[in-house]
């Protein structure tokens, strides 16, 4: 009798357990998906999204005019949001999943492109889904981040956030265009231009600096009246001079050593959401 009450509650035990699995682990997987959610299902947050208040309430509506502009025209949600940690997350991955559980895209394929900060840590990340996987291609990411990265360097938010801005309406309307930017078309930004015209101004005069070099040697050349004499053995009187010791003395070496420059990890490429949705962007630090 005391085996069979045994088992009975070790079965009840095995019973309850398996409850738990099917009615506690869903609930817990689901608490963990939305923890990023600040809206109930079906609503959006503002577009600029702002927890350090990095801009002054002028800005904040400007840019916030700016990005609600850009996502109507292009019916592609175009966010920034500022945030203060991570919870150790790639901020990438952290910001799609901020974009998808606070009512961001635009048609079943959630159309959009986030740009995200994390204070704490200095922490950039930007990804986009849906039509943003065309027209924000590998290439294209790295130039987009040329564009907008200088200014977060130099902490001036609001610079970075409308040249981000303003880089979406033109990546989004050469992808509409059917040229959306590639290695073959990428234009050079305003510090490559400058840095490119400094160095065609520095190889113009070291070519012109050859070429005088050349015919100024040319012409000494043609002088036979005047040779140079590279040793003074014609002022020396033959049998005058004898060496007999010939020593050379090694006086001291300096050795230089530089440390090899350590290059700054950076996520980048694509990925999935928490919710597995196909997303692509980068992350770093400014």
């Amino acid at each position: 009798m005391k085996t069979i009450r045994r088992a009975f509650s070790i079965f009840s035990i095995i019973v309850l357990a398996a409850l738990l699995m099917a009615f506690g682990l869903p609930s817990a997987a689901l608490a963990v998906g939305n923890d990023l959610a600040r809206v109930p299902a079906g609503e959006r947050l503002p577009r600029f999204v702002d927890d350090k208040s990095l801009l002054s309430s002028a800005q904040a509506e400007e840019l916030t005019a700016r990005l609600d502009k850009i996502s109507e025209r292009h019916k592609f949600d175009t966010v920034v949001a500022v945030v203060h940690s991570l919870d150790y997350r790639e901020p990438r991955l952290y910001a799609i999943d901020f974009f998808e559980q606070n009512g961001f895209g635009f048609g079943k394929d959630l159309d959009g492109i986030i740009l995200l900060l994390a204070t704490d840590d200095r922490d950039f990340g930007f990804a986009t889904t849906g039509y943003g996987l065309k027209a924000f291609t590998d290439a294209g990411q790295e130039y987009l981040e040329k564009l907008f990265l200088p200014h977060l360097k130099q902490d001036k938010y609001f610079e970075a956030f409308m040249a981000y801005a303003d880089a979406v309406d033109d990546f989004l309307t050469k992808a509409k265009a059917g040229k959306p930017y590639t290695k073959g078309n990428i234009p050079l930004t305003a510090e490559e231009q400058i840095s490119f015209r400094v160095w065609s101004t520095a190889g113009s005069l070291v070519l012109a600096l050859i070429i005088a070099f050349f015919v100024t040697f040319v012409w000494k050349r043609q002088l036979k009246t005047v040779r140079k004499e590279n040793f003074a053995n014609a002022y020396v009187r033959e049998g005058s001079l004898a060496l007999t010791k010939q020593q050379d003395f090694f006086l001291y070496r300096n050795v230089s050593k530089t440390a090899r420059p350590k290059n700054e990890s950076k996520g980048g490429g694509s990925f999935r959401s928490s919710s597995g949705r196909s997303s692509s962007g980068r992350s770093g630090k400014y």
